[in-house]
């Protein structure tokens, strides 16, 4: 999956949401053009942005069969994955083709990890990541 097909799943969650952009623009603090380039994918944005988005539109990331609420969880969900393929920071940084400074930095919370190293993760180890409302009307694609 790449960027502008998350983009695609984000935007449907938040037409299924009913949640007016003008209020998602409001809740994120936001501009409206911003926003707009924001959904559209123009930018390789951080988790950060994906997380307050998610939860301006009442929704939330799974990956596999765990919930992603929030960012926080989302590093935990990477520290944990990593460590359940046997990879060290830097095995998974060769198998994603970054440097594994950016590996290490995101787990210690140096860095915020872009949309587009989240889903080269989860691309490389197989898993597939899903758009879900909180009332649990999910939004997928398969890797």
């Amino acid at each position: 999956m790449d960027r502008k097909e998350f983009c695609a799943l984000m935007a449907k969650a938040k037409q299924e949401s009913g949640i007016r952009i003008s209020d998602i623009s409001f809740n994120m603090k936001m501009l409206l053009p911003s926003l707009r380039r924001f959904e559209k994918g123009e930018h390789n944005f951080n988790l950060k942005k994906v997380m307050e988005y998610l939860q301006a539109i009442n929704s939330h990331i799974q990956i596999d069969k765990v919930t992603i609420a929030n960012y926080e969880s989302l590093l935990l969900w990477l520290v944990d994955v990593r460590k359940a393929h046997s990879l060290s920071q830097r095995a998974l940084a060769k198998k994603i083709e970054c440097a594994p400074l950016t590996i290490a930095n995101v787990e210690r919370k140096a860095t915020i990890i872009s949309i587009d190293t989240l889903l080269k993760i989860v691309d490389v180890l197989g898993y597939d990541i899903k758009i879900e409302n909180n009332e649990h009307s999910g939004i997928s694609l398969k890797l």
